[in-house]
This record gives structure tokens, C-alpha cells and sequence, in this order.
């Protein structure tokens, strides 16, 4: 009765954390372009920031899920995020050959983790913000991995066009967040998240 009780307490920041981080996602989306285009930034430290950034992540993760099962996080999960958070904290490179073979182990890693929580926390109400936490940080890699193959990393208007909509994307789904009881079902979140990446990816497609 107790952990219902909390599961009810809970739901509301999660989900207001959720649309706030959607919100977040977007603009440091937007910024990373932006500073990467202008050459304000290099893709060398920009990539540190990145990992260093999503370790973070991950170590939150780690305590969401924790907190999400009775008993135990299950051992396939648990190391699931310990690969991805080993993988994070390699050397900082040096070339670009470097930061593709750093670049694939992380992205090997964290689809591995995406499809752990597929199997292990679906229905569980942090899926969500995992599969945002993920999806941004593998647009953020994409992004790098564009400016260290490209000289004159511009920003075009298409890209601009397809952001605006990622953005109305993200608003009219945080205004939905707003309005949903704790007692309404959130399993169609994941599809919702889903469509304000793909505007996400198509902006970016579009550099």
C-alpha cells in the first residue's frame, strides 16, 4: 500500500522533470549547433563536455532504477549501464580517427542499454526519461560526428524550419504533461518522445 502511495507522489514530478528535460534537450541541441557553427566551441571539447554530461545521466539513471524495482535492479541492466558509464570515462581524443572508434563503443553501448530497459522497464514509469536521456545524447554524438567530418559546419535554413517544429513538437506535448491525472495511463509517452526526436534528427539532418 505504501509503495503505491509513493508511486502516486512521485508520478507528477517525474513527469514535469520529463517535460522540463524535452524542453532542455531542444535548446542545448539548438546551442550546440549554434557554438560548433559559429566556431565558438571545438568538437574535441565539446565531446568531453558531452560524455561528461551524460555520465551524469547515467549515474541518475542507475539510482531511478534502483528505486523503481521492490527488490534488486536486475544484473543485465545493472551492467548494461556500468559498459556505457566504463566506456564514458575512456581518454579524451585526439584525431578523429580516435573519436570514431570512442564514438562507436558509445553508441554500441547505449543502444545495448536502450534495449535493456526495453526488456526490464518498459512499463515502468522512468522508461521515458531514459529513452529521452538516450535519444539526446545520441543526437548530440551525430551532431559531433558531422562537425569533425565537415570544415564549414553551417547552419542552413532548413535546419532551422525542421527545429522550429521540434519545438512546437516538445511544447504541445509538455502542455499535454501538464494536464494528465496520476491515475491516467502514460504508456503512449514513448511514441510522443519519439516524434519530438525525429523532428530533432531531421533538423540536424538537414546542417
Amino acid at each position: 500500500m505504501q509503495t503505491k502511495t509513493k508511486k502516486k507522489e512521485t508520478r507528477k514530478p517525474l513527469l514535469q522533470k520529463l517535460g522540463e528535460s524535452l524542453l532542455q534537450a531542444q535548446q542545448e541541441i539548438d546551442d550546440l549547433v549554434r557554438q560548433l557553427s559559429l566556431g565558438k566551441a571545438e568538437a574535441k571539447e565539446k565531446f568531453e563536455e558531452v560524455k561528461n554530461e551524460f555520465i551524469e545521466k547515467v549515474n541518475e539513471m542507475k539510482q531511478l532504477a534502483k528505486s523503481s524495482f521492490d527488490k534488486s535492479m536486475p544484473i543485465a541492466l545493472k551492467l548494461k549501464l556500468e559498459e556505457l558509464e566504463l566506456q564514458l570515462r575512456v581518454g579524451k581524443v585526439d584525431s578523429k580517427e580516435s573519436f570514431d572508434l570512442q564514438r562507436t563503443a558509445l553508441v554500441h553501448a547505449t543502444i545495448a542499454l536502450e534495449n535493456e530497459i526495453r526488456k526490464t522497464l518498459e512499463k515502468l514509469e522512468v522508461s521515458g526519461y531514459f529513452y529521452h536521456e538516450i535519444e539526446k545524447f545520441l543526437l548530440k554524438l551525430e551532431i559531433l560526428r558531422l562537425k569533425f567530418g565537415i570544415k564549414n559546419f553551417e547552419i542552413k535554413d532548413t535546419f532551422r524550419t525542421r527545429m522550429a517544429k521540434a519545438k512546437k513538437s516538445i511544447y504541445s506535448f509538455v502542455d499535454k504533461l501538464s494536464k494528465i491525472s496520476t491515475h491516467e495511463n502514460h504508456m503512449g509517452f514513448k511514441d510522443e518522445i519519439a516524434e519530438a526526436y525525429k523532428h530533432l534528427k531531421s533538423a540536424v539532418k538537414n546542417l
